[in-house]
C-alpha cells in the first residue's frame, strides 16, 4: 500500500526569527517545507527587486507547492497570496500585531504606509485562513478586513521544564525585557515609562535587559541609580533574572502578545502590564493591568513586592498549557491538516 504523500508547503518570511524557526520545526514534522526569505530591505528601489525576484521565484515554483505558509503580513505577503490564489493553492497568513499596528507619531506599523497597509489588507481578505496570535490580534484582523477568515492560536514560549521554578530566592527586583534597539521600539516598549517608575522607588532594583546602550545612549541621560542595563542575554542569564526577580513589567504602547511576559510568568515573577494590545489576555487573572499613569504603577509595584506571592505552580500550569510549543504545534498541524484536505 503506498503511503500518502507529503503536502508540500512554502514558508516565506522576512526574518528567520524564533517565531518562524518554530513553525517551521512543528511544519517540517508532518509536511515537506521550503523557505523563501524576502529579504527585509529600505527603500523603494531595493523593494522593488525583492518584489520582482520573489514574482520570479513564484511564477516558476508555485505550481510545486500545495500552500503557502507566510509570517506577518506586508509587501512580501502579497505576491504569494495572489498566486496561491490564481493556481488555487491553500494560503496561510499569521498575523503577528505589526502588520494590524498604526501609530502615527512613532511611524510604527505597517497601516503607517498606505502601500504597505494596501498589501496587508489584500493578504488578509484573500488568504486561506489567518492565523492570529491571540485574540485582540483577531480582533483588529476582523475590524479591519471583513472578509477575513481567522484562526486564533497562541504564540508559544519554549519553557525547559528542568530548570526550577521554585526554592531560589526572591529579590525585590522588577524587570523588562526587549530587543531595542531603535528610538522607536525604546518608546513602543515603553522603556520611558519603565524609567520614570524606577525613579519613584529608589528603594528598589529595576533591570532593563535587551537594550543597545550604544544606539540609545541619546535617550538614557540621567537615568535613576536603582536601574541596570543590560543588552541581549544568552537565554539561560534571562532564566536567571527571571528566577531572581519578583516582578515583570511590560508596559508597552503597543504590544500583541508578550513572549517574555509568559516565559517571565512561568518563572514565578508577578506581572504587571499596560491595558493594551494582547498583555491583559496572556497575563489573564495573574497579574495585573494599569493605565500608563507612573504613580499609579509604581504604587502597585510597591504594593506587590511587599506582599509578594508569586503562586508559582498555578501560574506555572497556566502558562504550560496555554502557551506551549505543544499546544501550538497540535493546533497548527491540525489546522493545516484540515484545510489541505
Amino acid at each position: 500500500m503506498n503511503k500518502e504523500r507529503k503536502k508540500n508547503i512554502l514558508l516565506v518570511y522576512n526574518n528567520f526569527s524564533t517565531f518562524v524557526k518554530t513553525d517551521f520545526d512543528i511544519l517540517s514534522a508532518k509536511f515537506e517545507v521550503e523557505k523563501y526569505q524576502y529579504k527585509p530591505v529600505k527603500g523603494l528601489y531595493k523593494n522593488a527587486l525583492e518584489f520582482i525576484k520573489q514574482m520570479f521565484y513564484l511564477t516558476v515554483n508555485i505550481r510545486k507547492f500545495d500552500a503557502v505558509y507566510i509570517w506577518f503580513g506586508d509587501y512580501h505577503s502579497f505576491l504569494p497570496v495572489l498566486f496561491a490564489k490564481v493556481f488555487r493553492k491553500k494560503s496561510f497568513l499569521v498575523i503577528g500585531g505589526y502588520d494590524v499596528a498604526r501609530i502615527k507619531h512613532l511611524k510604527y506599523g505597517v497601516f503607517t504606509s498606505k502601500l504597505r497597509g494596501f498589501f496587508a489588507l489584500y493578504s488578509m481578505n484573500n488568504c486561506t485562513v489567518n492565523l492570529t496570535v491571540s485574540k485582540y490580534v483577531e480582533r483588529k484582523v476582523n475590524w479591519i478586513a471583513k472578509k477575513a477568515n481567522t484562526e486564533l492560536i497562541y504564540n508559544c514560549v519554549t519553557l525547559n521544564k528542568d530548570i526550577a521554578k521554585d526554592g531560589i530566592e526572591k529579590e525585590d527586583l522588577t524587570v523588562t525585557v526587549g530587543i531595542i534597539e531603535k528610538e522607536q521600539t525604546f518608546y513602543i516598549k515603553g522603556i520611558d515609562t519603565f524609567i520614570e517608575v524606577a525613579r519613584l522607588l529608589p528603594e528598589y532594583k529595576f533591570l532593563i535587559v535587551g537594550l543597545n546602550w550604544e544606539k540609545l545612549a541619546h535617550l538614557l541621560k540621567d537615568l535613576p541609580a536603582n536601574i541596570t542595563i543590560k543588552g541581549k542575554v544568552p537565554h539561560e542569564e534571562l532564566i536567571a533574572y527571571y528566577q531572581r526577580a519578583k516582578i515583570y513589567c511590560q508596559l508597552s504602547r503597543s504590544e500583541s502578545f508578550g513572549v517574555a511576559l509568559a516565559e517571565a510568568m512561568y518563572f514565578g515573577c508577578s506581572p504587571i502590564v499596560t491595558n493594551v494590545g494582547g498583555l491583559p489576555e496572556v497575563v489573564n487573572v495573574y497579574g495585573f493591568k494599569t493605565k500608563r499613569n507612573i504613580s499609579s504603577i509604581a504604587n502597585t509595584i510597591d504594593r506587590t513586592i511587599t506582599n509578594h506571592d508569586s503562586k508559582i505552580e498555578s501560574i506555572a500550569t497556566f502558562i504550560q498549557t496555554t502557551y506551549s510549543i505543544e499546544r501550538r504545534n497540535l493546533l497548527l498541524t491540525d489546522i493545516i491538516s484540515r484545510t489541505l484536505r
